[in-house]
């Protein structure tokens, strides 16, 4: 059974208080912190497992309309525990961050004045995804200075830039080959915390700080990516789980704020490769796990294909939720 993870109202406590800290030395910061409280405040919780990881990420995802991207709701959170990760280049993994909010909007032109006019132009429609990190040393939800923001109309492209952090990527085992060369959604960076933003520019350059925040980002944009991709899928739904009235009264009561709901993926798809019983014996690698994956149907259908521990004899299913 999926339990309940709560990141969100926790997070909410800690950059309110991060608002108001940083209203006389870091305007801007402190308006972009307020503009993701009021997204956490309306998000329907998404509770992911296994690092937020749906799909096999070393394979291309199918390019399917841009329009898959929209949130399922106006705003959503994922949450998720996400794994350690040893980069080859330590400057991505100064501080470690084993909790993670994904948070994502449809976009609608409410993004505060003074950030908004650091963009130079309106955005278009589409999502914004942002990282909200629970950091270890510092025992404290904090963002990612920078969000991103995908155009619902944009065309898939093959990115031509090269950077340390990819190949950083390539060398840890973090990013295939594979991957590395597909075509993927452009996205626009959008700034949450301005004042962070020049700060890592004037000591890394501003080169290997969109570097640095590209590391923070990747996993919550990927795992929001996975979700969406998921949704389009012809057999998978969500389940609603309501939070305990009892527990919210007593909270409330005590002056906290009440924990939310959350939803999580009912995947009926068949494990790929049979159904088990009565497959026979099926020679190959080593006992491995197989992560869930989108399988293409004729007339631009997909279908999920669940996550299966591939072993010497036949197939174990193991699904996502129970």
């Amino acid at each position: 059974m999926t339990q309940p993870l709560n990141y969100t109202p926790k997070a909410i406590v800690d950059l309110l208080a991060m608002a108001d800290q940083a209203e006389a030395t870091a305007p801007l910061t402190s308006a972009g912190l307020r503009y993701l409280i009021s997204k956490l405040q309306r998000a329907e919780a998404f509770v992911l497992s296994d690092a937020g990881q749906l799909l096999d990420r070393s394979k291309p995802r199918p390019e399917l309309p841009g329009l898959v991207v929209r949130p399922p709701f106006p705003v959503v959170a994922l949450e998720y525990v996400a794994n350690p990760v040893h980069w080859d280049d330590p400057i991505y993994s100064a501080s470690p961050s084993t909790r993670r909010i994904a948070l994502a909007w449809d976009h609608t032109d409410d993004i505060p004045g003074p950030l908004a006019s650091m963009l130079g132009r309106p955005l278009t429609r589409g999502v914004i995804i942002a990282s909200i990190c629970f950091y270890d040393e510092h025992q404290r939800w904090m963002p990612i200075g920078v969000a991103v923001h995908v155009d619902y109309e944009a065309d898939w492209h093959r990115p031509s830039d090269k950077s340390a952090f990819r190949d950083s990527m390539l060398a840890s085992g973090r990013l295939s080959k594979e991957a590395a060369g597909a075509r993927t959604l452009p996205a626009t960076p959008i700034p949450i915390s301005p004042e962070t933003i020049f700060a890592a520019a004037g000591a890394f350059g501003a080169a290997q700080a969109w570097d640095m925040m590209t590391a923070d980002l990747m996993d919550e944009a990927g795992a929001y990516m996975d979700l969406c991709w998921a949704l389009a899928c012809k057999n998978v739904s969500t389940r609603h789980q309501r939070a305990p009235e009892k527990l919210n009264k007593q909270r409330i009561k005590a002056g906290k704020l009440p924990l939310h709901g959350f939803h999580v993926l009912e995947l009926a798809g068949a494990p790929l490769g049979g159904s088990g019983e009565g497959s026979g014996v099926r020679e190959g690698p080593r006992s491995h796990l197989r992560r869930g994956h989108i399988r293409r149907l004729p007339g631009e259908r997909v279908t999920w294909v669940n996550q299966t521990m591939v072993r010497g004899r036949g197939f174990l299913e193991k699904v996502y939720a129970a």
